[in-house]
């Protein structure tokens, strides 16, 4: 209709603009809907902060009254003041006489005074159609909502309804945006240097995956507010792909020296709405902050300093998939990005080196980062096994770690999935010290890989039986995959996805449907009893898949956020003391039945491990508490000059007090000798074995009797 209208009208408009006149209003009154896509504004407006105003002229005058009252001008006298409907898009609805016409453009700020960076919220010049090269609008005979026209800052002339990207009638266009002023401004972003910005994501994204090297690219918006912060591009989806109300999972992710960044939020998600597939075929989606890290004028400087990673592999070695003796390794991955080695495997990509201290009995480093105080770190432990990994013909072989026929073992498989966190990513959260310790789990000083502490592995057989409430899957409210589930007709299994456990009974660490669960009841709950061939862990993450062999499957969670997998534990009978342990002594069941799941698309519950180092039974004679090997908090701590380390021997003992710096060097052994039973103490006055003063810093207290071997941190200020 505007195409017609703009033949009709395009002298007779010359001429009365040129004479000063408007065409005569024709009597009828229409309402007329103007939307405007704000995803192009090169400031940082949102629903909540933004403020968006139609400004302009109503038949040559201004300002114009139109029928209906509002006001239009030039300037903040114009009432046209648009409402956000979400997301980048505005709209206001106004009356006009047929054959009147509006001259406008959008103008963006923060109120009605302050306008957007960099052009005072003024739109730039569009193409001059009608002698003028404004927006315009000549009223019609019927109410009329317009199309979406979207914001256009100053530069070249455009029309008054382009768009972003190109529109195709086979795609369906997705627009992102994103501003990296957050992650500058705490120096972890250099646009100057960096390559590229850009999003990760799964299919139907065209071939974007979520490994390297694909990804959509988005370019930098020069001009853009807080220094050019913003980058932006589009997604074209192949519109048979896009499935109604199907959900699409994404990340912000950049490149630089090769490494890649990713966000440390959730996956974000968006809808392939009904309304996008089969009606507009593009959207637009709100920008973000990378990793939500908003920019902050008053936010502290960064602050250098040392930050000390710890972590223990007991239990992974209690598992049987652990061995430093053969030449496996612990890593540090997510600070510096997760992309891993790609093959050959000669360089260690992301992988932050760790060492073995065997004072600490513990793989610890200690790395220099420079952040704001209060932002975070995001981490994960990361095994990397020997190349006899993967050598059937050796001692060393894990069957199951070289599914991919690599020369070197499957890399992928060595991520740990911390019970501590549901399996999502670590976060340490960064301070204003010098000297900065990742804190420890389950009362210890140190990590444990996997949040799997050392007494959480068994070695008797166990039968665990699963239960999952499949009602829920067949439920199109609650499932929305294509694929409903379909009792009798499909199977459902238990999936092991990202589990060490996994490789522990000999199966892939994903994509093995491993456990078979049946309803020999009809009442929807299926249920299968699994015998653990030992040795096994406490610690079961999985999935759900449900299909046939023939049709495909359709599996739950994913992602790699706290609602990725189930998280349910085996706990044990009983806790005992154990006077010459560093861990109480864990009595397993022959028989565990783990509580019943519901089926959930994604958010998947998980429980909380249970405690395993507080006994639930004393052991004594005579009904006396007996002295248990134990090595107490230094107090004070910090301290400046001395502290005092208090400790109990169970029974007489030779006993070693040493202390280590956050290098597992010895810089003094304050006790080494024969001691009786009881509670004791030794005074460290910061003075190393040499007799000179040590500098401001953490140190490492560590008591080694017997089996039993403690360590604890200590922080010395000088």
């Amino acid at each position: 209709m505007q195409q017609n209208l703009r033949c009709i009208f395009y002298l007779s408009l010359v001429v009365f603009l040129i004479a000063g006149f408007s065409l005569p209003a024709m009597g009828q009154t229409i309402n007329v809907t103007f939307r405007a896509n704000m995803a192009t504004n090169l400031d940082t407006i949102t629903a909540t902060n933004g403020f968006i105003e139609m400004r302009g002229a109503y038949n040559g005058t201004a300002p114009g009254t139109l029928p209906d009252g509002n006001v239009i001008d030039w300037s903040s006298a114009s009432t046209m003041e648009m409402t956000s409907i979400g997301g980048d898009y505005w709209t206001f609805t106004c009356q006009m006489n047929t054959g009147d016409t509006l001259w406008y453009k959008f103008w963006t700020g923060f109120d009605e005074n302050t306008g957007t960076n960099p052009d005072g919220g003024w739109e730039g010049g569009f193409e001059d159609e009608i002698g003028i090269d404004t927006r315009w609008f000549i009223a019609g005979t019927a109410d009329t909502v317009l199309p979406v026209q979207y914001y256009h800052h100053s530069g070249t002339t455009v029309n008054q309804f382009w768009k972003p990207f190109e529109s195709k009638p086979d795609t369906v266009a997705i627009y992102f945006r994103v501003s990296m002023a957050g992650y500058t401004q705490q120096q972890l972003f250099d646009p100057a240097t960096t390559d590229t910005v850009g999003i990760r994501s799964g299919p139907p994204i065209g071939d974007v995956g979520w490994s390297a090297p694909k990804m959509v690219l988005l370019s930098r918006e020069n001009g853009s507010a807080i220094d050019s912060s913003f980058y932006s591009g589009v997604a074209y989806v192949d519109k048979d792909s896009a499935i109604a109300n199907n959900s699409q999972a994404y990340k912000f992710v950049f490149v630089k020296d090769g490494s890649v960044t990713w966000e440390s939020t959730p996956d974000r998600t968006f809808s392939y709405t009904d309304n996008l597939v089969n009606n507009t075929m593009d959207t637009t989606l709100s920008w973000k902050w990378f990793s939500d890290a908003a920019y902050d004028p008053n936010l502290n400087p960064p602050v250098a300093g040392i930050l000390t990673f710890r972590v223990s592999t007991e239990a992974v070695e209690g598992l049987g998939l652990f061995d430093r003796g053969v030449g496996d390794k612990i890593y540090i991955i997510g600070p510096n990005g997760f992309d891993l080695p790609n093959p050959p495997y000669s360089d260690t990509g992301d992988l932050i080196d760790m060492t073995f201290i065997p004072g600490l009995q513990e793989w610890a480093t200690s790395e220099p980062f420079t952040r704001v105080p209060g932002t975070d770190i995001t981490y994960k432990y990361f095994i990397r096994w020997d190349s006899t990994r993967v050598n059937p013909n050796s001692p060393n072989y894990i069957p199951n770690l070289d599914i991919r026929n690599l020369t070197d073992p499957d890399i992928d498989s060595g991520w740990e999935e911390p019970s501590s966190t549901g399996g999502s990513d670590r976060k340490y959260t960064w301070t204003s010290d010098p000297q900065q310790v990742t804190p420890g789990e389950w009362g210890f000083d140190r990590q444990f890989f996997n949040g799997a502490p050392a007494n959480c592995f068994y070695t008797n057989a166990i039968d665990i039986t699963f239960s999952v409430n499949m009602q829920p899957a067949t439920d199109p409210l609650q499932n929305t995959n294509p694929h409903l589930f379909v009792p009798g007709t499909d199977s459902v299994w238990v999936q092991f996805d990202g589990s060490l456990f996994a490789l522990s009974q000999g199966w892939p660490t994903f994509g093995e449907r491993a456990i078979v669960l049946e309803d020999p009841n009809q009442d929807m709950v299926y249920t299968a009893t699994y015998t653990v061939n030992p040795p096994g862990w406490y610690q079961l993450g999985f999935i759900i898949a449900y299909g046939t062999r023939t049709g495909g499957y359709v599996t739950n969670g994913g992602g790699t956020a706290t609602g990725r997998r189930y998280y349910q534990f085996v706990n044990p009978d009983q806790i005992l003391p154990n006077p010459g342990g560093q861990f109480p002594i864990t009595v397993w069941p022959s028989a565990y039945t783990l509580n019943t799941l519901d089926w959930v698309q994604s958010n998947l519950p998980f429980e909380s491990p249970p405690d395993l180092t507080t006994p639930t039974a004393i052991e004594d004679e005579g009904g006396l508490v007996p002295f248990q090997y134990a090595l107490d908090q230094n107090y004070p701590n910090p301290f400046n000059p001395t502290t005092t380390i208090r400790y109990q021997l169970a029974k007489s003992s030779q006993v070693q007090i040493t202390i280590y710096n956050i290098n597992g060097q010895i810089v003094r052994k304050v006790v080494n000798e024969e001691q009786n039973a009881g509670s004791h103490s030794v005074e460290w006055n910061g003075i190393n074995e040499t007799g000179n003063k040590v500098a401001s810093g953490i140190y490492f207290v560590r008591m080694k009797t017997g089996d039993f071997n403690k360590v604890r941190k200590m922080t010395l200020i000088r």
